[in-house]
């Protein structure tokens, strides 16, 4: 009998014991918190990649204050240094972040049904809240739904001048020296190399193929203004062989050549030419708006102005507003789409005042959004680029099947700019920069009608533009009269 009584005895305390292990195993935090696991499960965690360097502060903070508002879901940021690789990578292995921001084409996402449709949040109501040219065809929309949380304004990315104002201080220079045309440049580099003895170069720039495609393309508009980037929208054509363009990197070369431009102009980056600029080794610096976000941060640099680019004879140039839609896009098949609709909800009502105005990063898609802009030349950024962005004929808003006709155009192609063939030939490895240019000229030329007679829904008219003037915006209403 005695023997039993200790055997149940035992039991009974290993019981307790394993009950004891079993409530330690619940609390995940360690702190002897019975109830915290059941609280963390009710706590919906959300994952975001973000491709922009310069969105990461403002996306920090906007998340930090949606948290402190719902306290029941969490937004997991993860920044995206290879951003198309990285994507696609998710897209194949079916594992998408529940948002991302955009990368890779819409009509190419919307035909795997991989991206959500968002016209239950974007209201007729609500896109009226957006400025013109911010809805449109494969950039934010897709057969007139929307499937883009438009981030930054159309009226974006046009490429201008920064002087920096303590090398104009130093040298005696005031803004009424600014130069307006090449030679006026190349005469006041020549001053400034003077009376800096070298210290100072006249000009930083960088050596990306995007960036310097997108320079010659922009100061070639004062020249040839009908290609506002690869297609000629007179003729209906690809071009990008162009007198403004082989124009325009002829003088960037002149530039380095003549000891204008700082050497190490065509081996570094962006950041290392925002950061030469800063200290005062270069009085000029040629990038987009979002540089003065950078040059305040991330360098600290607070005495600079802006102006145009110089362009040859002084003419005006351009740049094609909307050229890229940025925007968030929402996994299709996200587990959490109240917990995704309630962040973009917030979102319209605090995105652009946080991550633009308050950062300086870029203008926003918003109509009137207010807020603190942290350096004084945020306005007149904001109002060199809304001069200087301009609505241009977009064939995909004429005829939609152009969108997978440039896809399957593109494809072929394998070369898709002359970035590269400029770098090469500031470098020095490409010695005759207009038959280089004139090479990919024609194979875009070939690829383009041959793609046409593929596509018996597109013919070249829809890249034709009659009633287009260049420096005019084009509005909506320009369309319906050629239908």
């Amino acid at each position: 009998m005695r023997k039993t009584s200790i055997f149940l005895f035992g039991l009974f305390a290993m019981i307790l014991v394993l009950s004891a292990c079993s409530s330690n195993d619940d609390d995940v935090d360690g702190d002897g918190g019975g109830n915290e696991g059941s609280e963390d499960e009710d706590v919906v965690t959300l994952s975001f990649w973000n491709r922009y360097p310069e969105l990461r502060g403002g996306f920090e903070q906007l998340i930090e204050e949606f948290e402190a508002e719902h306290p029941d879901i969490k937004i997991e940021r993860q920044e995206t240094p290879e951003p198309e690789t990285q994507l696609r990578t998710a897209l194949s292995e079916g594992d998408l972040p529940d948002m991302w921001t955009n990368i890779v084409e819409m009509s190419e996402l919307v035909e795997v049904d991989a991206v959500k449709n968002l016209d239950e949040v974007f209201t007729d109501e609500v896109k009226a809240q957006f400025q013109d040219g911010t809805w449109y065809e494969n950039g934010t929309t897709v057969d007139g739904s929307v499937y883009g949380f438009p981030l930054a304004s159309p009226k974006s990315k046009a490429m201008i001048m920064y002087y920096n104002k303590d090398v104009f201080d130093m040298l005696g220079l005031t803004e009424d020296d600014i130069p307006e045309t090449w030679e006026e440049f190349k005469e006041l580099g020549q001053q400034i190399r003077e009376d800096s003895n070298g210290g100072v170069y006249p000009i930083v720039w960088n050596n990306p193929g995007w960036a310097n495609e997108q320079l010659v393309s922009m100061m070639g508009t004062a020249i040839t203004p009908e290609v506002p980037w690869q297609e000629n929208l007179k003729e209906g054509e690809p071009q990008v062989l162009t007198e403004g363009k082989i124009e325009s990197a002829k003088f960037l070369k002149e530039l380095l050549d003549e000891d204008l431009m700082a050497p190490q102009s065509v081996e570094i980056g962006l950041g290392e030419a925002e950061a030469t600029f800063s200290v005062g080794q270069s009085a000029f610096l040629w990038s987009g708006d979002w540089v003065g976000r950078q040059l305040f941060v991330e360098t600290e640099f607070e005495n600079w102005g802006v102006a145009p680019l110089p362009t040859k004879d002084g003419k005006p140039y351009y740049y094609r507003a909307g050229s890229e839609a940025t925007s968030i896009r929402v996994n299709n098949d996200t587990e959490h789409w109240e917990e995704v609709k309630t962040f973009l909800e917030y979102s319209l009502e605090n995105l652009h005042r946080i991550v633009y105005v308050n950062t300086g990063a870029g203008l926003p898609a918003k109509k009137d959004v207010g807020g603190e802009p942290p350096f004084e030349q945020y306005q007149d950024i904001l109002e060199l680029e809304s001069e200087l962005a301009i609505p241009v004929p977009k064939p995909a808003e004429f005829n939609p099947e152009t969108v997978e006709f440039n896809k399957a155009y593109r494809n072929k192609l394998d070369v898709g700019g002359i970035g590269d063939a400029v770098v090469g030939y500031l470098t020095g490895n490409i010695d005759d920069l207009e038959a280089e240019v004139g090479e990919i000229d024609q194979a875009m030329k070939d690829a383009f009608y041959e793609t046409l007679d593929e596509y018996p829904e597109v013919s070249q008219e829809d890249y034709m533009y009659p009633n287009w003037e260049p420096f005019e915006p084009y509005t909506v209403d320009k369309y319906d009269e050629l239908r």
